[in-house]
């Protein structure tokens, strides 16, 4: 009997030691891809290449002085500032454009502003750009192709400027009397440019109380585009209107101005004329820091500020809605503010 005991408690420890010397169960192998492969590992992620700059090809006019050169200055440093490749191209006739848009397709730019053509001209370039699928923008007009941009200040907008701010004038200095209309504008060879003045006329008479006025003499002096005529013209005009007291002229930039200016002095007219203008240049600057410190009548009484330092910024941010789907509205208007000698040194202390 003691050996039966004996033998049953020496299997019993030899079960419990293999049992505790055993090793866990191996997990069991993954199963293996469609077709007896193991599945491949994961592929790393390729880095995310860098975002292209946007190239943006502007045309401009001579960027020598006055409007242009500021605008395109303007234009380069919100360029600079908002990390935009700015490619840009002078020119000076019809063949220039020409050469002009064709290098700045070759340089594979995202978008064409023009700042130099007339409206007759760019209209056939907003067309052909807009048919190859390049965005274009054009600087100073209304452009009316479908599917181009615009911004600036149009030659309308500027004539509603010039009536609205001459109605008030009129009102202030003449108790709303006007004896005489002229406007001078370089009719023949800038067609398109007749509304800077013209439109001026056409919002004075849609003025309350200034009804009279389609009663009144409208001359329109042609200045071509030097002022080698306009001097004999302006006096002319006075000399052929003796009983006019109170003469409103609305001239379409102020490089026209000191050429009547010195025509309305030989009259012994200066008393008798309130002029206004556009593009607020160093010339009219000085003329009204010295108008302002006399008592005396100016007859050069305020030319239209576009404010052209704001222009780059403005222009920049509707071509970067474009480029990015946002589809701003096609015009957008870029006002001014009529700078005169009670307010000059306001915008130039």
């Amino acid at each position: 009997m003691k050996k039966i005991l004996a033998l049953i408690l020496a299997l019993a420890m030899i079960f419990a030691l293999t049992a505790c010397g055993s090793a866990a169960p191996a997990p069991a192998p993954a199963p293996a891809a469609q077709g007896g492969e193991a599945p491949a590992a994961a592929p790393a992620e390729a880095p995310a290449e860098p975002a292209k700059p946007v190239k943006l090809g502007y045309i401009t006019s001579d960027p020598s002085s006055g409007f242009w050169k500021e605008v395109l200055e303007s234009l380069q440093k919100a360029c600079e500032e908002e990390g935009v490749e700015l490619v840009y191209q002078i020119a000076s006739d019809s063949a220039g454009m020409r050469a002009s848009y064709d290098s700045l397709l070759a340089q594979d730019v995202d978008i064409v502003v023009d700042g130099y053509s007339i409206e007759e001209i760019a209209n056939a370039y907003a067309e052909e750009a807009v048919e190859s699928g390049v965005p274009f923008m054009a600087v100073a007009f209304n452009c009316p192709v479908e599917g181009a941009y615009s911004y600036g200040t149009s030659n309308d907008g500027m004539g509603v400027s010039f009536g609205e701010f001459v109605a008030e004038a009129v009102q202030k200095e003449w108790d709303g009397k006007i004896d005489l209309l002229v406007t001078c504008n370089a009719y023949t060879a800038v067609p398109a440019m007749a509304s800077r003045t013209d439109k001026a006329i056409e919002t004075l008479l849609a003025t309350p109380g200034f009804e009279y006025l389609k009663d009144v003499e409208w001359i329109q002096i042609d200045t071509g585009l030097d002022t080698s005529t306009i001097g004999a013209n302006t006096a002319n005009t006075i000399l052929s209107h003796p009983d006019a007291k109170n003469i409103v002229f609305v001239v379409c930039t102020d490089a026209f101005c000191p050429t009547i200016v010195n025509a309305l002095a030989d009259s012994g007219a200066s008393d008798k004329v309130l002029m206004v203008s556009s593009d607020c240049t160093t010339t009219y600057i000085d003329y009204a820091k010295e108008a302002a410190a006399s008592s005396e009548w100016s007859p050069w009484y305020g030319s239209l500020d576009l404010q052209t330092a704001t222009y780059g910024n403005k222009l920049l941010a509707k071509a970067l809605a474009i480029l990015n789907g946002e589809n701003p509205e096609p015009y957008t208007e870029h006002s001014g503010v009529m700078v005169t000698k009670y307010n000059i040194n306001d915008f130039y202390g």
